[in-house]
């Protein structure tokens, strides 16, 4: 289910808010509707969308599209909509509330909690309005969140003794916990060198798990060539959270030729999260070459607001043979939908490049990246990365990452 509340509640919810908005029997209406329970939402918005262009002041047309925009997830559209019904009806519950759905959908879920409780304050007698602010603020997963959605729940049993809250909890946890989420990913990636050195390339596939508790388990198999030696590695991860706010992540990878990748390597990380969107992590990581080995620190913080994330890595690698190199890396993403994101990444200082000898070269680096994933039909997305890398005297790097993801 990838929306807050089933469809068939939805429509019974959108029908019953366009009962409010109009009472007409128009054709080109009866058909959108159809549309819609049939779940054609295009159909819908070709439909409603011609209608709006002779009545552009049809509300309950506009009601209807900002829905079908969401199921689309077409949220810009889908919020123009409700906004502008919003404007001339500030005071609709039935307004409030579907925009609230749009925003949890979006993952805006502050925003939608505080259209609720407007909502509920309007209309303190709609069990809709008091059940979905429940079921968000128990995904919300805060303790602060967890305690309003029991506080309201025990009121709502009062003021609605025939409805069925005292299992809405239970109810909501188990359609989570049977939510698995899996993915298969297939990747190439191709880099051009400088100083007459042949290219390198890079396949990849990865299948992962997330569960709704947010554990997340990834194995991949990579097929790399670099300095014109062959490798293959089998790579995999595992994090966990440990506590409401702690989590856990361990990662390792084998390789049998390891030519130029490590014999071995195993990645531990530990981070903690706040209230205000803010994420500080601390790791170790080592690894096993044919002629040397490295052991790095990495501390890293990262901050979420609204659809925007930035981050910061502080890594410091000591290399046998090699000496120590200590970089820093920083990052901005902006998420335009829930499944969709667009990055820039910029790092520099000193850095080892492994080439399979016994000495590594290490010198300064600088390396400017902007990468993201698209989601262009349901289940499937793109994903994509360019960057520049600079190592010293020896080489730059223009290069390139391909990739198809299927979510299941």
């Amino acid at each position: 289910m990838k929306h807050l509340l089933t469809f068939s509640l939805l429509l019974t919810l959108i029908l019953h808010t366009v009962s409010a908005l109009a009472d007409r029997d128009d054709p080109h209406f009866n058909k959108a509707q159809l549309a819609i329970k049939n779940k054609n939402f295009q159909q819908a918005e070709l439909i409603l969308s011609d209608h709006l262009i002779h009545d552009p002041e049809d509300r309950a047309a506009h009601f209807l599209l900002a829905r079908v925009f969401s199921w689309q997830n077409k949220w810009t559209q889908a919020l123009e909509q409700f906004d502008k019904l919003l404007r001339t009806q500030p005071d609709s519950a039935d307004l409030l509330l579907a925009r609230a759905n749009t925003l949890e959908w979006m993952g805006q879920r502050k925003q939608a909690l505080v259209d609720l409780a407007r909502a509920r304050e309007l209309s303190p007698d709609y069990s809709e309005i008091w059940r979905t602010e429940i079921i968000i603020l128990q995904r919300d997963n805060t303790p602060a969140s967890r305690s309003k959605a029991i506080s309201l729940t025990k009121e709502a049993r009062q003021k609605f003794p025939a409805n069925d809250w005292d299992n809405l909890i239970v109810v909501e946890k188990k359609l989570i916990n049977e939510r698995n989420r899996y993915a298969a990913e297939f990747i190439y990636g191709y880099d051009k060198l400088t100083n007459n050195r042949s290219p390198w390339l890079t396949r990849t596939v990865k299948l992962s798990r997330v569960t709704p508790d947010k554990h997340y388990t990834h194995l991949q198999l990579d097929s790399i060539e670099r300095f014109d030696l062959e490798d293959w590695q089998l790579g995999g991860s595992y994090a966990l959270p440990i506590s409401q706010s702690w989590n856990f992540y361990t990662a390792a990878t084998y390789s049998p030729t390891h030519q130029v990748l490590a014999n071995r390597m195993l990645d531990t990380n530990l981070s903690k999260s706040f209230k205000n969107g803010t994420t500080l992590s601390g790791g170790v990581s080592n690894a096993r070459y044919n002629e040397t080995s490295s052991q790095q620190i990495h501390l890293g913080a990262e901050h979420y607001w609204s659809v925007f994330r930035i981050a910061y890595t502080y890594r410091r690698i000591n290399v046998l043979n090699a000496g120590t190199g200590v970089n820093h890396n920083i990052q901005s993403n902006y998420f335009y939908s829930p499944v969709d994101m667009i990055g820039v990444s910029a790092a520099t200082g000193k850095d080892v490049e492994f080439d399979g000898t016994a000495n590594p070269p290490i010198s300064d680096v600088r390396t400017y990246s902007i990468y993201g994933y698209h989601m262009f039909k349901p289940q499937w997305s793109f994903i994509y990365s360019v960057f520049y890398h600079h190592q010293g005297d020896f080489y730059n790097r223009n290069g390139f990452v391909l990739g198809i993801k299927f979510d299941f």
